[in-house]
């Protein structure tokens, strides 16, 4: 009932869908306290600097959330020549040389803007595979509905907890991997601590990890909100092999490349997180 229902709504127009918007965002608002606490301090503790704006801000990210949750529910039924109207990538040309190679090429990304609707772009607009790593939805109902979604667009989903096997095993098949690595890790990862928006911060090693162990060269995709319903997105080079340099300087790459895009474009990224939760006091 629940999946048939969203099908249905989601065959109405994008205009109609964004009409519903701000009922979804006074609702989240008004219902989920304990998440509106959350966004709250995460700005106020990123962006100190910004004390005088920070209600307009909260509001900005509130209005944003529910525009991007009404464009993922347009992705069950959306045209694939609707989106690649919608979603423009800019300098491509970066990971073509590497497919042209005959690399895999892994992507990295943030929860920016809508990264949903990136990918599924990157379906479409490269012949080779598109594989995203993610973490499966607890409900086996809304996971076989985002399954569906890619699955459409010509992409495939690669769990989270299978990464290493999965990529290994395709390791000479020239594709493009993606990973947002930007979120919080679990208690039991092992965690690479930075100092990221003001506060000690801990990612995920996947990325780098990745690109060593597999030989991947690795770029970043950038996204920014031109107006409603329509994005840009940009790649940038973080890295090729052969990796010889010492440390975690590509990681670090990954971080600030993170950080950077956020800075310039706050509101639109995934504050409903809690993702400082983690402190580096508890850890080594």
């Amino acid at each position: 009932m629940l999946v048939s229902g969203l099908k249905l709504l989601s065959r109405l127009p994008l205009p109609v869908l964004y009409g519903l918007a701000p009922l979804l965002r006074a609702g989240v608002y008004r219902f989920a306290p304990s998440r509106r606490t959350i966004v709250v301090d995460n700005l106020r503790r990123a962006f100190p600097e910004h004390e005088a704006a920070a209600d307009s801000l909260i509001r900005q990210t509130y209005r944003n959330y529910a525009d991007v949750a009404v464009e993922m529910l347009k992705s069950l039924t959306m045209k694939p020549a609707d989106l690649t109207q919608r979603v423009r990538i800019e300098g491509t040309d970066l990971i073509d040389r590497c497919l042209g190679r005959g690399e895999a090429v892994l992507v990295t990304m943030a929860h920016q803007c809508n990264i949903e609707w990136l990918l599924l772009t990157l379906c479409l607009q490269f012949e080779h595979p598109v594989e995203a790593i993610y973490r499966p939805l607890s409900d086996p109902r809304l996971e076989a509905l985002m399954s569906s979604i890619y699955v459409r667009f010509g992409g495939t989903l690669i769990d989270d907890r299978n990464v290493v096997k999965e990529v290994m095993r395709r390791r000479a098949v020239p594709r493009l991997v993606a990973i947002a690595a930007d979120q919080a890790p679990n208690w039991h990862d092992e965690t690479y601590w930075t100092e990221f928006l003001n506060q000690d911060t801990g990612f995920y090693y996947a990325p780098e990890t990745l690109a060593r162990f597999a030989n991947f060269p690795v770029v970043f995709i950038g996204m920014q909100r031109i107006e409603r319903g329509r994005y840009q997105a940009r790649v940038q080079l973080l890295g090729e092999p052969p990796y010889r340099e010492s440390g975690h300087a590509l990681l670090d790459r990954y971080i600030r490349a993170v950080e950077t895009q956020i800075r310039a474009h706050p509101s639109d990224w995934f504050w409903f997180h809690n993702r400082w939760k983690r402190k580096r006091s508890l850890y080594g």
